[in-house]
């Protein structure tokens, strides 16, 4: 096998764990995929005997999980969402395509704690034609926005394990997918921290989703049981009596929380927005950046009223 021949189809279930079939329309442009096929609790078989040597040891609740890692881009068209919009329902992410006059402007994504309404998709892995199918996969994600850099979506994915098979070629169809563009100054519309339009260097954000995989009598599934948003900034640091960004980064006598909003990209179809209305700046630090001073800031990213902390739009 080749490690270059990869490729990922993913789906949206019906029914959480069955698996949904996805085919090359399913495909999913990916630049980076890396699986641990077969993971779980072990336990060995513990045994007295009279001889010395070791134990069998049995995988007690076998999973998969799966890290996707895609471009962060647009469908290119306005109103469609991106190919990797499974991936991100199935992050316990509601999607949302709002209309004017009925016609499709824009596609959201907000974070939702009801498992009643959280989805699941089936994952096929094929590394030149051996297939690892994971069904019931919900999981987490990693923006990453480094300047000079594409930026990225990683997924990480757990869901139920299937033995893999050897498959006949798989033909992928085309997919409305724009291409992704460098962080820069010409890419990049806006970067703003609690007010202030910094000139940035990076960004980071965790969706922070506390997943896990519960093997039980009468059931076995993937559940998501927590959300803890967070991440990381790096801007070059203003004068304070520009932005006094050490004020901001105090919680010693109270909080002080602030919006951010990052937006990438220029062409309608190919925006990306991610916002928070009260993102906390937990710590900052110095950082040299080619000689030049930059703050560098943890981030956490709360909720205003509720499943509100961040929202990823396309445009």
């Amino acid at each position: 096998m080749l490690t270059r021949k990869q490729l990922a189809l993913v789906k949206l279930e019906t029914t959480y764990g069955t698996d949904a079939s996805p085919d090359g329309s399913n495909r999913v442009e990916v630049t980076e995929l890396e699986s641990q096929t077969y993971e779980g609790d072990r336990q060995a078989r513990e045994r007295y005997q009279q001889h010395l040597g070791g134990r069998a040891e049995v995988n007690t609740g076998p999973y998969a999980t799966i890290q996707i890692t895609v471009p962060l881009a647009g469908s290119g068209e306005v109103g469609v969402a991106p190919v990797y919009g499974p991936l991100l329902q199935s992050c316990k992410m509601e999607e949302i395509i709002e209309e004017v006059d009925e016609v499709p402007v824009r596609v959201l994504y907000r974070p939702i704690s009801d498992d009643e309404t959280a989805k699941s998709c089936t994952i096929y892995y094929i590394k030149d034609g051996r297939q690892q199918k994971i069904t019931g996969a919900q999981g987490t994600w990693t923006l990453s926005a480094q300047r000079g850099q594409f930026p990225t979506l990683q997924f990480t994915m757990t869901g139920r394990y299937h033995r893999p098979t050897q498959i006949a070629p798989v033909t992928p169809s085309a997919v409305m997918q724009a291409d992704e563009l460098p962080v820069n100054n010409q890419n990049t519309e806006k970067f703003v921290v609690h007010g202030f339009n910094a000139v940035a260097d990076s960004l980071t954000l965790e969706l922070g989703n506390e997943v896990v995989f519960r093997n039980m009598i009468g059931d076995e599934r993937t559940r998501i049981t927590d959300r803890n948003p967070s991440g990381q900034l790096n801007i070059e640091a203003p004068d304070i009596p520009t932005k006094d960004y050490f004020a901001a980064a105090e919680s010693h006598e109270g909080v002080t929380l602030g919006p951010v909003e990052f937006e990438h990209g220029k062409t309608a179809g190919n925006i990306v927005n991610i916002a928070g209305p009260k993102v906390q700046l937990s710590s900052i630090s110095d950082q040299d950046s080619d000689g030049v001073v930059h703050y560098q800031f943890d981030t956490r990213w709360l909720p205003d009223v509720a499943n509100d902390e961040l929202v990823l739009t396309f445009k």
